[in-house]
């Protein structure tokens, strides 16, 4: 429940004037935008991982972040969206940090569905798909995860990453070649459903 200083201190400021004052160290500001956004970015964040501690992490992270940089901070021209945008940034890495390279066969294979007549051979091309990704170079590896895997955007990569939209692009095509490279002897065999990942 908010306190009756801090029910005061919001009528007085905007979100703008908010940022200013956490800028320069003021805590009842920062636990005003604390209390008034924490609801709503928990709701967008559950969005992208798993409603509950997930995104809750992921939003108090974001804030943790925030105090602690305080005095690097810009000032946003729209403290709300810069909010939001902080939240979908952390969310997606914590998704990148859930990819965890040892659980990939083990995932992939349990979550599709398949014919029983397909899934021993399925099964095996999918082990022989993710044992190649596992070879490609560290970079060529997260960026391809992250596009043909985890379904994010070239654009939302190079937002992520920081890099540029070419890059990632180079990136994804560097890590396809390699990987039909690696499959040659398989690709004649491989399922549609796998093709996907090597175009």
């Amino acid at each position: 429940m908010h306190s009756p200083s801090l029910f005061l201190f919001q009528k007085t400021l905007t979100n703008s004037e908010l940022f200013h004052q956490i800028k320069s160290g003021d805590k009842k500001a920062f636990d005003l935008l604390f209390l008034s956004y924490y609801k709503s970015l928990c709701g967008f964040a559950g969005t992208f991982l798993n409603y509950g501690d997930e995104a809750e992490e992921s939003v108090q992270k974001m804030f943790v972040r925030l105090w602690e940089n305080r005095k690097k901070l810009i000032v946003p021209d729209n403290p709300k969206a810069y909010l939001f945008k902080s939240v979908y940034f952390e969310s997606m890495k914590m998704l990148r940090h859930k990819t965890i390279h040892a659980n990939h066969v083990s995932e992939y294979v349990r979550n599709f569905r398949l014919n029983t007549e397909e899934t021993d051979d399925y099964s095996f091309f999918l082990l022989h798909l993710l044992k190649a990704v596992e070879k490609l170079p560290e970079k060529c590896r997260h960026i391809f995860i992250l596009n043909k895997m985890e379904g994010l955007t070239q654009k939302e990569i190079a937002e992520y990453l920081e890099i540029s939209a070419k890059t990632v692009e180079n990136q994804i095509a560097i890590a396809v070649s390699k990987l039909r490279e690696e499959l040659k002897p398989y690709l004649h065999l491989l399922p549609a459903t796998l093709l996907i990942y090597l175009s």
